[in-house]
């Protein structure tokens, strides 16, 4: 019978990134978006065809589990998360190479299993992939990240929680404008950037009267009881750890307690965050 080995067969694949590097991935889709809709005539449609021709653009998928590598030879998508929200959460002036495409979406999931990473991104270039599996033997020892590798925190990276579960979010608003003489390749911009999520992590006794005062006062009814300081996650890693922040101002929008006996006490979170631009504006010449 035949035998297909992992150039065409593969469980996990290395996709070398343009202004990024190597990053292990265990499922990378890409799509090659063409907008069009029938438009309707008097005289009927039977051999004789008018469409409204619209965008096009390229939506690329990358996905996995994070890991707690030995060495640093590849990234995982946690840390092209990261990059691209730092790079993005100030905004972006002018086309160059490193935004070809911009990251539209990320999701991380945190359970018993695994913690786990989604990103979608958005561009009027695809997400170029320069090799998908270098040639050569590739020796790499890891393990996926579970939810004990795993620290929420709030203010400041040392005030962090241990997470038992979570989902989080993150979404820029991304916008596709059209100019005289372009054609239908969009220009993208940034129009805002929020992420949203629910967490539920684990508390002392002495932990449960602090965080609690995070959720803010009802004295001054009618006003955003809001948080100055950042919130955000973090993955233990050999080398010390990786860290994700999510926003610079958050609102907790729900708190939930829960103590048990013979049970650890635990909180249930759900929070929105954005970021404070401290970007200089420029004016249109």
């Amino acid at each position: 019978m035949p035998l297909l080995n992992s150039t065409y067969l593969s469980n996990w694949y290395i996709l070398t990134l343009p202004n990024y590097g190597q990053v292990l991935a265990e499922s990378f889709t890409q799509s090659k978006v063409q907008e069009a809709q029938n438009k309707g005539m008097i005289q009927g449609d039977i051999g004789v065809r008018v469409m409204d021709v619209g965008t096009l653009y390229y939506s690329s998928t990358v996905s996995g589990p994070i890991l707690v590598a030995e060495t640093t030879e590849f990234n995982d998508i946690f840390g092209l998360i990261t990059s691209n929200v730092e790079l993005q959460k100030t905004g972006l002036i002018g086309t160059n190479s490193n935004t070809a495409y911009l990251l539209k979406n990320a999701q991380i999931q945190i359970s018993t299993e695994q913690v786990r990473a989604t990103a979608t991104f958005e561009g009027d270039y695809a997400l170029d992939v320069a090799s998908y599996n270098p040639t050569g033997s590739v020796d790499l020892l890891a393990r996926t990240a579970r939810f004990y590798d795993t620290t929420f925190y709030f203010g400041t990276v040392t005030n962090a929680y241990p997470v038992i579960s979570g989902d989080i979010n993150i979404n820029f608003d991304l916008d596709r404008n059209f100019f005289l003489g372009q054609g239908q390749a969009p220009y993208f911009s940034i129009r805002g950037y929020n992420s949203t999520g629910n967490v539920k992590i684990a508390l002392t006794p002495s932990d449960y009267a602090s965080l609690s005062a995070i959720f803010g006062s009802f004295e001054n009814s009618g006003f955003l009881n809001y948080n100055s300081g950042n919130i955000g996650v973090t993955i233990a890693d050999n080398d010390g750890s990786k860290n994700l922040n999510l926003g610079s101002k958050f609102v907790i929008t729900k708190i939930e307690f829960s103590m048990q006996q013979n049970s650890i006490i635990t909180a249930t979170l759900e929070y929105n965050a954005f970021f404070n631009s401290t970007a200089d504006l420029t004016s249109f010449p």
